[in-house]
């Protein structure tokens, strides 16, 4: 548990640094409010739109009133982090769960400054805790730590449930991350209902080792969803196939999430997350 507190604070230090130099602007500028709420009338000036006009105070004063508003900055931002075995496994110093924790600090924190609310789901093959969203730094201190101190040993991914579960419990519309390395089937339908309502983000998960195996002789793979491994040797056509098999993975998870309407991004473990995050919030500015 001390290591864990150690990486929490760590984190923390880390990403609320970012947050106040860069991510706070950002996140708010790329994440809009559900909606407008009225502000005030104020008298009309050239340009502005005529569809706000008010006549009735326009009538009473004898010259131009609009109204004006402002965003309604109530949002909701909800997370869903795959908990299950293949997040274990690296090639590197850290594995796709530390990632994981590494992006929600960064993201959380952005949107704890921007006021917002943060919760989060926790699933591997079965839901395995959802975390209601509140506002406040300790809230998301709480679910770093708790993400930081899954086990491995859950098997598999029903990201469907996941998806589901998040549509009946996100009763306005809001942003919806998922952290994953989307190893899962049968997902589109979940996913596709969850992105008419809110704004979802599909965050993949990657390690070197999913595009290239290392040049060598004999080699001895271990599927850490059901356990089962496979020796082969290692030659050019072996790893050749290999990085064909998840570059066309890669090109059916992209497929699907724009059949969904969800926006991408893929972080690996080699990857500095904060510049990945950077880039996105860049080009979702460009594009609104």
């Amino acid at each position: 548990m001390e290591e864990i507190s150690r990486k929490v604070r760590q984190l923390h230090f880390v990403s609320r640094k970012l947050v106040d130099t860069i991510f706070a602007g950002n996140y708010h500028s790329v994440f809009k409010g559900p909606g407008l709420e009225f502000d005030e009338v104020r008298e009309y000036s050239p340009g502005d739109d005529t569809r706000f006009i008010d006549w009735n105070v326009t009538s009473r004063m004898g010259s131009p009133y609009t109204k004006t508003f402002r965003e309604e900055r109530e949002v909701v931002l909800q997370v869903l982090v795959d908990t299950s075995s293949s997040l274990f496994y690296s090639s590197g110093q850290i594995n796709k769960r530390d990632l994981a924790g590494h992006i929600f600090a960064i993201i959380a924190l952005a949107a704890v400054a921007n006021n917002d609310k943060v919760g989060s789901l926790l699933f591997s093959d079965r839901v395995e805790e959802q975390i209601q969203p509140r506002k406040g730094r300790k809230h998301v201190l709480k679910q770093i730590t708790q993400i930081l101190a899954v086990k491995e040993g859950r098997k598999g991914s029903n990201l469907a449930l996941a998806c589901k579960t998040a549509s009946q419990t996100m009763k306005r519309r809001g942003i919806c991350l998922i952290l994953s390395d989307f190893r899962a089937a049968g997902y589109k339908t979940e996913l596709t209902m969850l992105a008419r309502k809110h704004d979802v983000i599909a965050i993949r998960l990657t390690d070197p080792l999913d595009r290239e195996l290392p040049a060598s002789g004999l080699v001895q793979l271990e599927d850490p969803e059901s356990g089962q491994s496979l020796k082969f040797m290692g030659n050019r056509k072996t790893r050749q196939q290999y990085s064909e098999y998840w570059e066309h993975e890669r090109y059916l998870w992209h497929k699907t999430c724009q059949s969904a309407g969800v926006d991408v991004l893929e972080i690996s473990t080699e990857d500095d997350p904060a510049v990945k995050l950077l880039h996105f919030f860049e080009r979702r500015k460009k594009k609104s």
